[in-house]
């Protein structure tokens, strides 16, 4: 694989689109295809952040101020969207997992709990701890999935210049 076909590939994808196996591969394997990558997000990065983040020294301009002044009267400027920060809701999801917890614990003991285990005996218990453990493993799955933001501006590891 030629690093110009995996780079054309790459460049052809939309935004926030899967990027195929092999082209990953290639990104992995090859520093120079890679490094490209890290720069062209690095400066996604930069040009998607509001005009008013940058450097002042536009905004000074007369002439700079309003021209957009008039884009922003003729309604052809984007809203001003401040990131969210502390998106994260963990008392919501501290509350659904207890109450998942409690559900399985309760479970047992409840009267659905007793009749399960008169109809089907020990064959009740395994299939049931195997639900709950499948329960609670996608819960967590989904609480990372949700909030991986959240998790890699965290935890993650910090882009070097």
């Amino acid at each position: 694989m030629t690093c110009e076909k995996a780079f054309n590939k790459y460049l052809s994808l939309d935004k926030n689109e899967r990027v195929p196996l092999w082209v990953t591969a290639h990104l992995f394997a090859c520093p120079a295809c890679r490094m490209a990558v890290r720069y062209m997000t690095r400066a996604e990065v930069i040009l998607a952040q509001p005009l008013a983040s940058r450097p002042h020294a536009l905004l000074d301009n007369p002439v700079f101020a309003k021209a957009l002044a008039r884009i922003t009267d003729a309604g052809l400027s984007y809203p001003s969207i401040a990131p969210e920060e502390g998106n994260v809701f963990l008392f919501r999801w501290l509350i659904s997992g207890l109450a998942l917890i409690a559900g399985f614990a309760i479970l047992p003991f409840s009267s659905l709990g007793a009749w399960s285990r008169l109809v089907f005996g020990n064959a009740f218990s395994v299939p049931f701890y195997i639900l709950s453990g499948v329960a609670i493993t996608a819960y967590c799955g989904m609480f990372v999935g949700t909030n991986i933001d959240f998790f890699v501006k965290k935890f993650g590891i910090a882009p070097t210049a």
